[in-house]
């Protein structure tokens, strides 16, 4: 039987050992997976360990905000079928349509393209949209703006939103490709008062 030593098993690579750990893991091997799981953890105490960098003031916000709109969209998707089966059935004949998925694929509010271009320091949002209507709530906070002036904005067509503004008044700085696909929108301080309005108009595009 071959003889494993402590030097043979310092020459082989890591993902070499990995191999023999799984092999002796196979045969029940009792000793060599002591020896191979002792030199793994050897190697890696030795391996200089990678800290993450602490998030930013702005950064945790985003993430905080990220989390508390994820909320209100799982709120929402309880109290309306807000699936993209529905949407897409509810929606044909229309040109181009495509479902938006309510949260990113981690299950929270989705990157704004405002955001993502550098125009805003802060554009996480959750969606619906069914034929060619979309109903929006994100948060909002200009590029080298201090936290304090975030707002929550709620965008959707006009028959939807209760005393909706022209979308050019809620974002004055925004191009037109940055524009949300609907006519108005209302700007909140508070997510409470945003997640209601954003709810009246779901409770409207899903009637």
């Amino acid at each position: 039987m071959y003889e494993w030593t402590d030097e043979k098993l310092q020459a082989l690579s890591d993902a070499e050992l990995k191999n023999l750990l799984a092999n002796a893991e196979r045969k029940s091997a009792d000793d060599l997976i002591t020896k191979c799981k002792a030199a793994l953890e050897a190697r890696n105490a030795l391996k200089p360990r990678r800290e993450g960098k602490p998030r930013t003031e702005i950064k945790e916000f985003e993430h905080q905000m990220s989390e508390q709109l994820a909320i209100v969209g799982r709120e929402m998707a309880e109290k309306y079928d807000l699936s993209e089966e529905t949407a897409k059935a509810k929606s044909e004949g229309i040109k181009g349509f495509r479902a938006h998925k309510l949260l990113d694929s981690k299950g929270f509010a989705k990157l704004g393209g405002m955001q993502r271009d550098g125009s805003v320091a802060i554009e996480r949002y959750i969606s619906y949209r069914r034929g060619d209507e979309t109903v929006y709530l994100g948060v909002f906070l200009p590029k080298d703006a201090p936290l304090e002036d975030h707002e929550f904005q709620v965008i959707a067509p006009k028959a939807l939103l209760e005393g909706g503004k022209p979308i050019a008044e809620i974002r004055p700085f925004a191009t037109e490709k940055q524009k949300q696909p609907a006519d108005s929108g209302l700007a909140f301080k508070d997510l409470a008062e945003a997640a209601a309005a954003f709810d009246k108009a779901l409770a409207k595009i899903t009637a």
